[in-house]
């Protein structure tokens, strides 16, 4: 094999490279990544490259010696308990940076060799070069785009990561990679958007799907339906039977799985119908599995007793929520188990939920509110759901959410309050792809609109000067001065302000009723009550001024005619009152006049 000599310019560069390593600061610890220098001496870098022939590429050739020294510094990673090649790495990265910012190198090379260093490290160093990307994410990340340039390689370098990564032993570690592609590209960023609405068809479930009561697996299931206490109360034909039962139950709930990786296949009535008998039977299972308490119920079988002997209290039942499985074993061994595990059936509940979600934004409602302003029509089906599916898909919808309720007191609340929240958010993306993504970020207000918003601001908020001891209105004053209007006149003219006599209302009021008595429509008879209750309003409003003592009579017959009549009693009262004082006086005086005689 023969091995060809560095070309004389790019060893000079890589000797430059190589002495401006210690412009950048090294690490304290460990884990700490440096700050970044506050300036740039330009003239300085390029003076430093100037041995670069002018016949040259000096991006090329400065690609080139950063790539030989980027391995000969990875090369130190053998040694675990040493420092040294991790601040000089960082050190690396920051030069590359800092002549990627002064337009001496490509943009998007320090992405490229960021992504070269990932590929040829463990993952546990991967976290720590990871590091430098959070710490240099504002610099890194300068006019990035999604579909060209560094923003490509940033998108590959982090996917490929991701792959390489454990969902269940390494979810911290995906989750700081999710965070910076949130920092790093806008939301509205289309390129990880599925915006055909493709579903990953590829993701079967591989599970027994032969199965016989007469052959395959002899070995009996333990039974769902606890109805008695330990198994040797039933006979043989009762154990068959839940057998029978369990295994049936293993392959509606696996065969689901199918539905749930690609959901147009219940665009065919067989298969809908066949999921809506799924979903009863599963749901009817998972009942069965919760005891009286909202425990999950223990195997009755003798290998299962053994393997529940510990207690189900509450720090079991929390490290159990705390357990998480990217994906499901289908084994028949693991079945029962499996379905008398909480998470397990919230697993299968849920996915239940996402699809019945999925069958209801094909109803006729909800298309025609999703067609109103969607220009991608990918992400649209010409299936439409049938007013009698519509119904079966409400109702279905509520049985998922009781049984994710059932017997689990707030924390099964909370759980499926929470699952109902993440759905309705992607109600609003999915309607926001079928608006083909429209940006909705909004561009800074210019300068002049600022200083038009203020000034209106400020004049809206200004206080009126008080008008201090100067009585009535400007308007007022003017036509005083002016003597175009007789204000003697407007003193005397008592007919304006004086009120009506409330008994005058009575007659309108008995107009009304009138009328109502030939009306035939009820909108007619409601308008006519309506200005009945005006004109009763405004009657007695006037008969509190001076006859409200009358009031406390009405008791909750509130009408002009009621208080006419109290007041005619009281009128009538009053006379007869008077004459009988009268009557009594002059008996009074006639009895004094008559002397007795003597």
């Amino acid at each position: 094999m023969m091995i060809t000599q560095t070309p004389p310019a790019i060893a000079g560069l890589k000797e430059s490279l190589t002495a401006l390593l210690p412009d950048f600061q090294s690490l304290s610890t460990p884990s700490d990544v440096p700050s970044f220098p506050t300036t740039l001496d330009r003239a300085k870098y390029l003076d430093t490259f100037k041995i670069v022939p002018e016949t040259n590429d000096i991006k090329s050739c400065l690609e080139c010696a950063s790539r030989e020294l980027l391995y000969d510094i990875v090369t130190g990673f053998d040694v675990e308990t040493s420092r040294q090649p991790f601040i000089q790495l960082y050190q690396f990265f920051d030069l590359i940076l800092a002549l990627s910012e002064l337009e001496l190198s490509d943009p998007q090379l320090p992405f490229a060799l960021i992504e070269e260093t990932l590929d040829t490290q463990p993952i546990d160093n991967c976290k720590r070069i990871f590091s430098y990307l959070e710490a240099r994410i504002e610099r890194l990340t300068v006019g990035v785009d999604g579909t060209k340039g560094k923003g490509i390689i940033l998108l590959r370098l982090c996917n490929e990561l991701l792959r390489r990564l454990s969902k269940s032993e390494d979810t911290v570690f995906c989750g700081r990679i999710f965070v910076f592609l949130t920092k790093s590209f806008p939301l509205s960023e289309r390129s990880g958007v599925n915006l055909r609405g493709e579903f990953h068809v590829e993701n079967k479930t591989a599970f027994d799907e032969q199965w016989s009561p007469q052959a395959g697996n002899k070995t009996p299931f333990p039974k769902l339906d606890h109805t008695s206490p330990n198994l040797r109360d039933n006979d043989s034909s009762e154990v068959a039977m839940a057998a029978d039962a369990c295994h049936r139950l293993y392959i509606v709930l696996w065969s689901t799985q199918h539905e749930f990786a690609e959901p147009t296949r219940l665009f065919q009535k067989q298969v809908l119908d066949n999921f809506k008998n799924s979903l009863d039977t599963v749901i009817k299972a998972f009942r069965s599995s919760i005891d009286e308490h909202g425990h999950n119920a223990p195997s009755v079988t003798p290998d299962a007793r053994c393997s529940l002997k510990r207690k189900w209290d509450g720090e079991s039942k929390h490290d159990e929520l705390d357990s998480y499985n990217p994906k499901y074993l289908t084994s028949r061994e693991l079945f029962d188990l499996e379905v008398r595990d909480l998470v397990f059936r919230r697993h299968i509940l849920v996915q239940f939920l996402i699809v019945i979600e999925f069958l209801l934004s094909l109803s006729p409602k909800y298309k025609k509110y999703l067609e109103a302003e969607a220009k991608n029509r990918s992400v649209q089906f010409a299936y439409t759901l049938s007013e009698e599916d519509d119904k079966w898909a409400e109702a279905a919808k509520k049985d998922v959410v009781n049984a994710l309720n059932y017997k689990s007191g707030m924390d099964g609340l909370l759980f499926s309050r929470t699952v109902d929240s993440v759905l309705t958010r992607e109600k609003n993306w999915v309607k926001w792809k079928a608006e083909n993504c429209v940006s909705f970020e909004m561009e800074p207000a210019s300068s002049e609109n600022v200083t038009v918003s203020k000034s209106a601001g400020h004049e809206a908020t200004t206080l009126v000067n008080s008008l201090g001891k100067v009585m009535g209105a400007p308007a007022l004053t003017r036509v005083w001065f002016d003597g175009s209007l007789d204000v003697t006149a407007i003193r005397s003219n008592t007919e304006r302000i004086k009120l009506p006599a409330y008994r005058s209302y009575n007659k309108a009021i008995e107009g009304y009723h009138l009328d109502k008595d030939f009306a035939f429509t009820e909108q007619e008879k409601e308008e006519i009550d309506e200005s009945i209750s005006n004109v009763t309003w405004r009657s007695l409003r006037i008969a509190s001024r001076d006859r409200f003592q009358l009031f406390k009579s009405l008791d909750d017959d509130l009408s002009v005619k009621s208080l006419m009549t109290i007041e005619d009693g009281v009128v009538a009262g009053g006379r007869e009152a008077e004459k009988e004082s009268k009557k009594d006086t002059q008996t009074s005086v006639d009895s004094d006049s008559v002397k007795p005689t003597q």
